[in-house]
């Protein structure tokens, strides 16, 4: 990779600071740990030794160094301290960024890239790393938003120094890097799935490369390491099988001997006395078996000096103009409209995280301030008067209700609530799917307002804008979800128009359905089709059509339904074949999924009173997804519609 095309991928990517510290280590001392995202270290002051990753590099004054999550790093301090910036950072490729970008990004990921060098003007980017450090300890969010613009000016500075040093980035060797962990980790829970996060890979890729490098998988590794470090606890101690077992990682000893025995071909006791009887001859398995791995054997540093490092050449010549890039323009800018939101907003409560309630000011104190205190059970926010750009990470449905467009939305809502999307458009930005939520494109929308379901979020939104927790659980109707969403936002009179509709044509849907079907009528909402070997039966919590079906239309639930799921509070319960006609009403609604074939029904199912007299209608199971008011709504009208094209076809 060129450092053009490093650049460019910096350009089309998110990122986000984790932590910046400055951190001292007292001389003659040693200091070694795991980077836990992407890293630069930058030197000011003393002289010693750093390992990155088995590879040894000078550590001396305004020496920078990078690496990418996962790395191991070794300090060796000599006679004075040393002090150096710690920055810390994740970096994410936007998927819409060119294909020629995406494929340099996954050939040679930049933010996993090694590389090292001693600056040719290290006081401008040492300028840098002290305005990013000072800005980011002061914690507001404003202040650590400017410190990002100083990290990008110190990766701009930094990369121009690089290009005239004709410094080349080192490729990780992420084999060599799994390896190391294995060998520090064995003995705790490692997955496929947990060294995949460790390294931001794809589980296809890591395996792959893992196994072309040593012929073998990653988790056949880790059972090999743990099998070897066994034999030699077997070896050199009294210990029992079961502490052998935990020792190296299994709770379950039973578990742990079956495993040995098909490792090693004997059982852990059979073993150790073969050991003593000399018909193995084994004073050293764990070395046997580090040594067996060739270079690949290190588990930690190689104490040698003949190994990679980076030359310096050009360290007189004077940096040449290199045209900003657009991701520091966008940062500068999104400063300037992020300060004028924030214009006025002093008292941001941080710790706030529940649903409003009725408590507003003045409009005297509305016209002072441009903002308005929401009261929450756990401390007041101030939202601003009238607000124009809204983020929502989930309830969609009631923000389009009361009038509003976000500028951004999670990707799942986007993508699952199938009956918003006519009163969407293009200008609704992404922010990422449910549980990976990207803050980063959170903080480039510039938020008036962010609403949100989750409390574990919470804290990062409100560093970004003023956030209230939007918990739909709190409110017994629909009426009461709009009207505190209208609050909210300001919209409380777009509140009211909606709430009316809402019974104008809940009215109207009711109606409907009645003149079609008997009042007494019974109907429940099933899935096979998900499931495998029973039956999954739907209650009113929200999900896939429930509360359109129950709650919007009053439908008759199955009496079991009544009692065993919806008197319960129960969201959906998996009942048996053989009890299925306790469950089914007289109508069913049955959950279809796009692309599936539906499993072979069982007689018990074919002999149900609303299958032989077809009193059943499907519905897409993706389409119904999403349970906000709005969709709700919208799902009961097409149930309605349904249920009366049914009555019509007989």
């Amino acid at each position: 990779m060129n450092w053009e095309e490093y650049i460019q991928i910096w350009d089309t990517s998110w990122i986000q600071l984790v932590d910046i510290r400055q951190h001292v280590i007292r001389r003659q001392s040693k200091q070694q740990h795991i980077l836990p995202a992407s890293c630069f270290i930058f030197v000011v002051r003393g002289q010693g030794v750093i390992w990155l990753d088995g590879n040894r590099h000078p550590l001396e004054r305004f020496f920078v160094l990078h690496a990418g999550k996962g790395s191991s790093i070794k300090f060796e301090v000599g006679h004075e301290d040393v002090t150096y910036y710690y920055i810390l950072y994740r970096g994410t490729i936007s998927t819409k960024a060119s294909k020629t970008i995406l494929k340099s990004y996954h050939i040679n990921n930049p933010f996993h890239l090694q590389y090292a060098c001693k600056p040719i003007s290290p006081v401008v980017l040492y300028r840098h790393a002290e305005s990013m450090y000072e800005e980011w300890n002061r914690r507001p969010a404003m202040e650590r938003f400017q410190a990002k613009i100083h990290f990008y000016q110190f990766v701009h500075t930094l990369v121009q120094q690089l290009q005239l040093q004709v410094v080349a980035p080192k490729d990780t060797d992420l084999v060599e890097q799994i390896i190391q962990y294995i060998h520090k980790h064995y003995y705790e829970p490692i997955s496929l799935e947990s060294m995949a996060e460790v390294w931001n890979y794809s589980i296809q890729y890591l395996s792959r490369q893992f196994k072309r490098r040593t012929g073998r998988s990653p988790i056949e590794y880790v059972i090999q390491t743990r099998m070897a470090k066994a034999k030699e606890l077997l070896i050199q101690t009294d210990a029992t099988v079961q502490e052998i077992a935990v020792n190296v990682g299994y709770s379950d000893v039973f578990y742990f001997t079956r495993l040995f025995k098909k490792q090693v071909g004997t059982t852990p006791v059979q073993y150790k006395n073969k050991v003593k009887t000399g018909l193995i001859v084994s004073d050293s398995p764990w070395q046997e078996f580090l040594s067996s791995m060739g270079k690949y054997s290190s588990a930690c540093y190689i104490d040698d000096d003949n190994h990679y490092q980076l030359k310096l050449e050009g360290d007189k010549q004077m940096l040449k103009g290199i045209e900003t890039k657009k991701g520091l323009m966008l940062m500068l800018v999104l400063t300037l409209l992020l300060a004028a939101c924030g214009n006025g907003n002093t008292s941001r409560n941080s710790n706030a995280g529940a649903e409003p309630t009725q408590s507003k000011p003045s409009n005297q104190a509305i016209e002072k301030t441009g903002l308005r205190k929401i009261a929450t059970v756990m401390g007041d926010v101030n939202v601003p008067a009238n607000p124009q750009r809204v983020v929502v990470d989930w309830d969609l449905g009631p923000v389009l209700a009361v009038g509003v467009t976000p500028v951004g939305a999670s990707n799942t809502q986007l993508e699952y609530s199938q009956f918003l999307k006519p009163f969407l458009d293009e200008t609704v930005q992404d922010i990422g799917a449910e549980g990976s939520i990207s803050f980063e494109k959170v903080l480039e929308l510039a938020p008036d307002v962010i609403i949100t379901w989750n409390k574990d979020a919470y804290s990062n939104y409100s560093k970004i804008a003023p956030t209230v927790l939007f918990d739909t659980s709190k409110y017994a109707t629909i009426q009461e979800e709009i009207t505190a969403m209208g609050e909210i936002l300001d919209r409380e009179e777009e509140a009211k128009q909606f709430v009316a509709d809402f019974e104008k044509r809940k009215i109207a849907a009711r109606e409907k359905i009645n003149n079609v079907i008997a009042k007494d009528a019974t109907i429940s909402i099933v899935d096979y089709i998900t499931v495998e070997k029973f039956l999954m039966v739907i209650g009113n919590q929200g999900e896939r059509g429930g509360r359109a079906t129950y709650d919007i239309l009053g439908l008759n639930p199955a009496p079991k339904v009544q009692s065993e799921i919806i008197d319960k509070e129960m969201s959906r319960v998996e009942v048996s074949w053989e009890t299925v006609n306790d469950y089914v009403g007289d109508y069913v609604i049955v959950l279809t999924v796009k692309d599936k074939e539906p499993p072979k029904l069982p007689a018990t199912w074919k002999m149900l009173d609303a299958v032989k007299n077809n009193r059943i209608i499907e519905i897409d199971m993706e389409k119904y997804f999403a349970a906000d008011s709005y969709s709700s709504l919208l799902q009961a009208e097409d149930i309605a519609d349904k249920l009366s094209k049914l009555a019509s076809s007989k």
